[in-house]
């Protein structure tokens, strides 16, 4: 059992070393010399877990899927409707790419790293299925518009929210993320959802001032 631990334990630091490391080198200025300082053992003790730098990387991004499951199974527990748990779903991943760099590398390797091939198409699949849910039950409940296809709307959400997530950390290193998907659940709403049900809907993340739905043309944009 300690020997199960202990190497439970080894593993973890590994991955957060890293996910520190590929944050500040990116993957190609990455070599397993650095994470096993950070980490503070052998290249032993990480062969034992990861074969190479790709395998380190694979898990990272692997784990940040499980990560964004086990976010929406925790929104899932919540008094929220479906519409409401998927804008609080976006804005938790703008925080964690903000705020957890085990989230943020898993994100960034996909781009960065010769793993698009191999890796990205699970990845998006991943997310296309989980917010495809939540618009199903969205329908379900009467907050889609009867035009909308779950489906295509899903993807067309993943497409726009991983172009907008790249735009923020581009031009900001992720610090305006928060405001810009406020802003583009202003302009996709209306498109998505019956406007009876519009006005319950808050459009910034849970931890801020209630920030509920008005007409886009009533806010001002991000300049």
């Amino acid at each position: 059992m300690f020997k199960r631990e202990q190497s439970s334990n080894t593993k973890q630091s590994l991955l957060l070393a890293a996910a520190n490391t590929f944050d500040r080198k990116g993957f190609l200025g990455t070599n397993l010399t650095d994470v096993c300082a950070s980490a503070g053992v052998t290249k032993g003790a990480l062969y034992c877990h990861f074969p190479s730098k790709e395998a380190l990387a694979v898990a990272l991004i692997e784990s940040q899927l499980r990560l964004w499951h086990e976010v929406h199974h925790h929104l899932a527990q919540q008094p929220l409707s479906p519409m409401q748990s998927l804008i609080d779903l976006s804005h938790e991943f703008g925080n964690r790419l903000r705020t957890d760099v085990r989230a943020r590398v898993g994100v960034r390797l996909l781009f960065e790293a010769d793993l698009f091939d191999r890796e990205a198409g699970g990845q998006f699949h991943g997310w296309v299925t989980m917010v495809r849910e939540l618009l199903l039950l969205a329908d379900a409940a009467g907050q889609l518009r009867p035009e909308v296809h779950p489906r295509e709307a899903a993807e067309s959400l993943v497409a726009a929210f991983t172009g907008t997530q790249l735009l923020s950390r581009a031009t900001s290193g992720h610090d305006d993320l928060e405001a810009r998907f406020t802003a583009l659940w202003r302009l996709w709403l209306p498109a998505l959802v019956v406007p009876t049900e519009l006005a319950a809907l808050r459009v910034g993340p849970p931890s801020a001032e209630p920030d509920l739905f008005v007409p886009v043309q009533q806010t001002a944009g991000i300049t």
